[in-house]
């Protein structure tokens, strides 16, 4: 037997590889790194950023966006703070233009049913039929004799805006004025009043008696404006109203609730109350005592007539009676003192 043809050894065969194909051996392929590869249709992998997903640019733009909304918000809440602010200083700002100054007689709470006026004191219209008779007055107790002449005025206390004051204290005393004779006759409709003067004003009743009837009954006044004429009466019982001239601190006492701050005076209720400061001195707005007398016996007895507050309507034109003239003259308006010359040229 010959022997046989050694045999080299036979290599292991291979498979063959298709042009362009990776091989398909377990051992050989080369794994896609998760990283790499491609996720499902519409999604992107967390490790790598499709081309649908934003890019360092859109977020920053996102950011910048974000921020521009809060500083808009910002903005915004300061502007509406401002503004509240603002209108508050201009409510402010306006009240004291059109006369509202501390101390002038404005109410104090919300049940008060009465408005205030400074010197003319501001009250809220009210219907005040002739059948109504006072409320709230101070006692009625006739004194036997006047009150003391105004030739006995002490000198007064001046302030730094020049108002004179006395510090005056009542007595506890008052003296009703007579019922002097009417000067004009009667009008549609009569209202019926009791004069009354308190002790320590160093006002004479019964010299005051015939400046407010003379004074109300005008036919530059109420008789003209509005078709109305007063009767003085001795008799509280009888009156429609109580026309006082207190001191001070009783003003401001037959005022309450309203604030006249010692300086002015008002109409609340059935009562008109002048401070007898203003009375016997009168106001810087005014030239002299007499004519200051008149404006305020008007306009707090427009009050009592159902009047609100008015104001200039123009400068150089008479201030409407209803203004609040006794600290200021706003809006350049001339002072006067009857209801039939408002808004006339000053």
């Amino acid at each position: 037997m010959s022997p046989s043809t050694p045999q080299p050894p036979r290599r292991p065969s291979r498979s063959r590889r298709g042009p362009g194909r990776a091989s398909s051996s377990a051992s050989g392929r080369r794994r896609t790194p998760a990283a790499l590869r491609r996720s499902p249709a519409g999604q992107h992998s967390t490790h790598r950023h499709s081309s649908e997903g934003p890019d360092p640019a859109s977020r920053r733009a996102l950011v910048v966006a974000r921020q521009e909304r809060q500083r808009r918000r910002s903005r915004s809440r300061l502007l509406y703070g401002t503004t509240v602010v603002v209108a508050l200083v201009l409510i402010v700002v306006g009240l004291r233009v059109w006369g509202f100054h501390p101390g002038f007689a404005l109410p104090l709470d919300s049940a008060a049913t009465e408005t205030p006026s400074p010197a003319p004191a501001e009250a809220g219209p009210s219907s005040a039929p002739p059948s109504a008779r006072h409320a709230a007055s101070p006692t009625a107790a006739p004194s036997a004799s006047p009150s003391p002449s105004a030739s006995t005025l002490p000198a007064p206390r001046l302030d730094a805006e020049g108002f004179a004051h006395s510090d005056a204290v009542g007595d506890g005393t008052w003296t009703i004025a007579p019922a002097v004779p009417v000067t004009r006759p009667a009008a549609g409709t009569v209202y019926r009043y009791v004069l009354q003067v308190e002790g320590g004003t160093h006002v004479d009743a019964a010299a005051a008696a015939p400046i407010v009837e003379s004074t109300l009954n005008d036919e530059r006044g109420w008789p003209t404006a509005q078709n109305t004429s007063f009767e003085p009466v001795a008799d509280p019982a009888a009156a429609d109203f109580v026309f006082n001239i207190a001191t001070p601190p009783t003003a401001d006492a037959l005022c309450s609730p309203l604030d006249t701050g010692g300086m002015w005076s008002c109409r609340n209720a059935t009562n008109v109350v002048i401070n007898s400061d203003r009375w016997n001195w009168g106001s810087v707005t005014y030239p002299d005592v007499d004519s200051y007398r008149t404006y305020v016996t008007n306009h707090e007895v427009g009050h009592f007539l159902g009047h609100e507050h008015e104001f200039c309507a123009g400068a150089g034109l008479k201030a409407p009676l209803m203004a609040q003239q006794s600290h200021e003259l706003a809006g350049g308006c001339v002072y006067n003192a009857w209801p039939t010359q408002d808004n006339q040229p000053g």
